[in-house]
């Protein structure tokens, strides 16, 4: 069976031609090596009788204008207004769609459709670029051949609740590095509402980011029952921290990121308001906080459109 192909405007051309010199339908639909039905409902396309080719694919363009699609979202409308609110706060287009969806069953959107209307730049200072979280292929430098820290404890020795996610307060903590020398920041996710917490530290030294970590906790009262922690040489002092914390720290195997899964994915997001090159030590704590809010009160999918904040704090 052969693959369809769409009339071109020569095919259009010749088959109006044709027409006005009288060839039936199965004539035509052979010479243009197409359907019957095809050129049955090109010609229905037509309106009025003209036997003149030149007015009658005239008359086909001009209909085929009219049967053109109305955009899905309409400027001024209320969905319009939501997706733009919501854009600007930094909402993926799945979710939008999703939490819009939940109470407008009858006016249902798909996210993809809110995608291509951004490509087309149809909201206001919106763009791909500065709203949509994937901005290009990541690219990974060279990696170091060798774990810093040997660990007590590994990931594979998580207990059971914290592996699976059965309750709050079992953390993975990682850092977020610029050009060397420009300090970094600190995060922390809990693995069952993915709540974030983050700090900034102006080096990586291990005592800089050791005590950042417990000023970070203590300040907010929690009190993790485990860490889960990459290979970083900045938590060298991971046996100081488990002591003030009451905590019990472990590390995921070396370059399996995979394993950190929900702060990695956390640490592409603040990468977004933080890019490559930024310099940490001059970065405002307060601008951090509102970052890390937006980031917290944002609903995920997997929380079944609640937000981290909701989970952890409403638990």
């Amino acid at each position: 069976m052969k693959s369809y192909q769409h009339f071109t405007q020569n095919d259009i051309c010749c088959l109006f031609f044709l027409l006005s010199k009288g060839f039936s339908k199965s004539k035509i639909a052979k010479i243009l090596n197409k359907h019957r039905a095809s050129v049955g409902r090109i010609i229905k396309r037509c309106p009025g009788n003209s036997f003149d080719p030149k007015v009658s694919y005239e008359n086909y363009l001009e209909n085929r204008k009219r049967c053109v699609r109305q955009p899905r979202i309409k400027k001024d409308s209320e969905l319009f207004k939501y997706i733009q609110d919501k854009l600007y706060l930094f909402w993926s287009p799945e979710i939008i769609s999703l939490k819009w969806n939940k109470s407008h069953l009858e006016d249902s959107i798909s996210y993809k459709t809110i995608y291509s209307v951004i490509k087309s730049g149809g909201f206001d200072k919106i763009s791909a670029k500065s709203h949509l979280r994937r901005r290009g292929k990541k690219r990974y430098g060279n990696r170091n051949k060798f774990c810093s820290i040997q660990p007590e404890k590994t990931i594979h020795d998580l207990p059971e609740e914290a592996k699976y996610r059965e309750r709050l307060n079992d953390w993975e903590g990682d850092t977020i590095r610029t050009t060397p020398g420009k300090g970094c920041i600190i995060t922390y996710v809990d693995r069952k509402s993915r709540f974030l917490l983050a700090k900034k530290a102006n080096n990586v030294s291990s005592d800089t980011v050791g005590k950042a970590i417990k000023e970070m906790f203590n300040s907010k009262g929690i009190h993790p029952k485990t860490i889960v922690l990459d290979n970083g040489s900045e938590f060298a002092k991971y046996k100081e921290l488990e002591k003030t914390l009451e905590t019990s720290i472990y590390f995921a195997d070396p370059h399996s990121p995979w394993q950190r899964g929900t702060n990695e994915n956390i640490n592409d997001c603040l990468r977004f308001f933080f890019p490559r090159g930024m310099d940490f030590r001059i970065l405002d704590e307060e601008y951090l906080d509102v970052v890390v809010s937006l980031i917290n009160n944002r609903p995920r999918k997997c929380l079944d459109l609640k937000s981290p904040y909701e989970v952890f704090c409403c638990t």
